[in-house]
Parts: C-alpha cells; structure tokens; sequence
C-alpha cells in the first residue's frame, strides 16, 4: 500500500512539472511571435519568375515594356543595359508616357542621360543613402520587380531574381510608391547640364 502511494505522489509531482514546463514553454514561444504586417498581396495574380546570369529576364522586361498602352513608371537603382535604353526610346516615340527615376546620376555607363536627350522624364535620387529599388509599373496593370537591376551585369554574371506580376491591385501599390519617390523633394530633375558635367 506504502508502495503503491509513493508511486502515486510520484506520478502526480513529475505530471505538475511536465505542465509547468508545458505552460512555460509556450509563453516564451508566445511572448516571441510577431504578427505579419498587413502589405500588399493578390493571391490569384498571375505571376512569372525569372532568374539570372540568363538571357530570359532581360526578355521578360522587354516584353514588358513594348506591350505598354498608356505608361511606364520605373524606379531603377542603375540602368546601364542599352538593350532595355532602345526599349525606353521606341516606346516613348510611340507617345507612351515615361518616367524614370534612378538613383544619383549621372553614374558610368547610365543611360540616363541619353533617355533626357530624347525628352524622357528622368529625375535622380540624390541622398546620402541609395535608392534601391528595381521595379516598373505598366500601365497600372502589371508589375516589374525583384532583385535583377537593369543592367547588363545583372543578365551576364550575377545571381539575380525578377518577378514579372499580372495584377491591377499590386500595381497600384507599386504606383503609389512611385509617386511618393517622384514628388519627393530628393527627387531632382536630372538636366543636360548634369550630363554636360559628367562627360568632363
């Protein structure tokens, strides 16, 4: 019987521990989880996912672009490919508003000023920090973005991502982001005397 209730006291001491270790070890884990923050999100966009040193993002963005109606918006940390410069040109010959906005030009081998030169919109990003971004709103349907700066670098040699995203909701974050770097007061007009300068 004496047995018996030692086994007894046992049993109920080494249960109260197990549950006070329990109910401790989900508090912590509690204490420690942080809420997702609301975003941007469209679940049932379509979207499309390219990865470089490959010829396919550089394709992805051109598609892009020459598919244009209205406008392109793009906030572009570097933009050196000429392929994607020749894009930006023709599209805006067809009358399709741009809007380019780089991070502080004039840089080596931007093609800022020579989309300026043609009369495309282009403003620098002058901070002590960067502009980092690497996406494109088109025509407030469609979304370029991802780690792949537009540069030919980015096709040849680095390990790059772009997402090409079908959705007018995401969009219209994007483009909302945009105009608020746009009419940012470190948003400057790059002009032809920043371009004379450079070639000094």
């Amino acid at each position: 019987m004496r047995k018996a209730l030692t086994i007894w006291f046992i049993g109920v001491a080494v249960g109260f521990f197990l549950g006070w270790l329990a109910s401790s070890y989900s508090y912590t884990s509690s204490s420690h989880t942080l809420s997702l923050p609301m975003g941007y999100s469209a679940p049932e966009a379509p979207i499309r996912v390219y990865f470089s040193p490959s010829p396919e993002p550089e394709r992805a963005i051109l598609h892009t672009l020459y598919s244009a109606q209205k406008f392109v918006y793009a906030a572009l940390y570097q933009l050196t490919d000429p392929e994607i410069a020749d894009a930006l040109l023709e599209i805006a010959r067809r009358g399709i508003e741009l809007k380019i906005l780089l991070d502080d030009e004039p840089s080596k081998g931007s093609k800022g000023c020579l989309l300026l030169s043609a009369g495309i919109a282009v403003k620098q990003y002058v901070d002590s920090g960067i502009m980092h971004h690497k996406f494109a709103v088109v025509d407030g349907e469609r979304v370029l973005t991802g780690s792949y700066n537009w540069t030919t670098s980015a096709q040849t040699r680095n390990e790059e991502n772009l997402l090409v995203i079908e959705s007018p909701h995401l969009a219209q974050a994007f483009e909302s982001e945009f105009s608020k770097l746009w009419t940012h007061k470190k948003a400057q007009a790059l002009s032809h005397a920043n371009c004379s300068s450079s070639e000094k």
